[in-house]
């Protein structure tokens, strides 16, 4: 199933690593769902069926209520549904 980010996969992944020291980009940085919604200029909602029916990046459950997503894991994922040329 294609989705609207295939076609903006490539644009999010440029927002991945922007011009900043190399610290600042680590790929086990953890991320909340707001920022990576907002990362990849989608809802909440959307991750959150996208944990449950399995179709959006990995994530990780530190506690019942607790999801994170490691910046590495978001951006294979982008990768993964990038269209080249």
């Amino acid at each position: 199933m294609r989705h609207h980010l295939d076609r903006r996969a490539l644009q999010l992944l440029a927002l991945a690593n922007p011009a900043a020291p190399p610290t600042t980009t680590k790929d086990d940085d953890l991320l909340s769902t707001k920022q990576v919604a907002a990362w990849l200029g989608v809802s909440e909602q959307w991750l959150e069926l996208g944990r449950k029916k399995n179709y959006g990046p990995h994530y990780v459950r530190l506690g019942p209520r607790c999801i994170r997503y490691r910046r590495g894991d978001v951006i294979r994922w982008l990768k993964g549904r990038a269209r080249h040329g």
